[in-house]
């Protein structure tokens, strides 16, 4: 495939992209005085932060478009232009973009990077969670998903926050104060959160989920995650390994399974049908909801969907 059109894979159209852009790169060594400060962001949830403390002093380009699967998604030159273009580059970090170092090099080192996931306090897989979302967003067995945890939000949001005010103190106070104030939205909304969960029974607080996407959810709002392997997957299971998920439900006692959204949600109901178990609605894991495009909207949304599966609540 040329390097002109489609998806940039390989290092050696990487090395081609470089050299057509590498001058508009040398170019944004100064932030123009006065405008906003243009930043690329590899995550739609780590875009939102960056919105929120910076406001209108930033102009936040997001390199993956609204909708896309974090997990499949790949750059593209465009995508490489407009980093150029940038006086920083975001990424979600924890292994969540596995293209970073090879589109780092990409831009020839004149482009800082945020890792806003190296902010935040990593939760290790457990043996039995080997499938997170595919093999190569398990690096070092660390669950890449920190943006489920409010309280991890709020670290990253203040990482965000002193990297604006490195880049334009100009506008330190005012990074600043939209922090704070941000800050106390997420702590309204983790207190709603553990108040709306609070109304499941205890017994019942159980996350039963396609793959191992929610462990910081769980671990931050008392609930238990049960990994099927698989209820996400395209393909149609086989047989004996149906009668697994079946005997996992069963043994687990679980009351609903929760697919992500997207997903083939008929296959899960497929598979569930025998247990008598509920489906719930598509969970988020790693996008922004279409009504709410937000980070707080993605928790609200989530938290609604399975509190009100749980207690059959509406």
């Amino acid at each position: 495939m040329p390097c002109s059109v489609g998806v940039v894979r390989k290092r050696g159209c990487w090395a081609m992209v470089k050299i057509i852009y590498v001058v508009m790169c040398c170019a944004m060594a100064a932030v123009a005085s006065g405008a906003p400060i243009r930043i690329a962001s590899l995550n739609p949830i780590v875009s939102d932060l960056a919105r929120q403390v910076g406001g209108d002093d930033v102009e936040v380009i997001d390199l993956m478009p609204r909708g896309a699967n974090p997990h499949q998604f790949y750059p593209s030159p465009s995508n490489l232009k407009d980093a150029s273009r940038s006086v920083l580059v975001m990424a979600a970090g924890k292994g969540v973009e596995t293209y970073l170092d090879e589109f780092r090099e990409a831009l020839g080192g004149n482009i800082p990077f945020l890792d806003v996931g190296a902010s935040v306090p990593s939760l290790n897989l457990e043996t039995c969670e080997t499938f997170v979302c595919c093999p190569s967003h398990a690096i070092g067995r660390i669950d890449p998903h920190w943006w489920h945890s409010v309280r991890n939000a709020k670290r990253a949001a203040r990482a965000i926050t002193e990297t604006l005010v490195a880049i334009d103190p100009a506008h330190a106070e005012a990074f600043r104060a939209r922090s704070a104030d941000y800050a106390k939205q997420l702590d309204e909304l983790h207190a709603w959160a553990r108040k709306r969960i609070a109304r499941i029974p205890r017994a019942d607080r159980e996350l039963a989920t396609a793959h191992a996407a929610f462990g910081y959810f769980c671990r931050e709002f008392g609930m238990r995650a049960i990994t099927v392997q698989g209820l996400s997957s395209e393909e149609e299971p086989d047989p004996g390994y149906l009668k697994k998920v079946i005997k996992t439900l069963r043994d687990e006692h679980v009351i609903a399974v929760f697919p992500e959204e997207n997903a083939p949600a008929n296959l899960m109901r497929d598979m569930v049908n025998e247990t008598g178990v509920r489906v719930g609605a598509g969970l988020l894991a790693g996008t922004l909801p279409n009504d709410s495009p937000s980070y707080i909207g993605l928790i609200r949304h989530n938290v609604d969907i399975i509190v009100n599966t749980l207690t059959q609540e509406q």
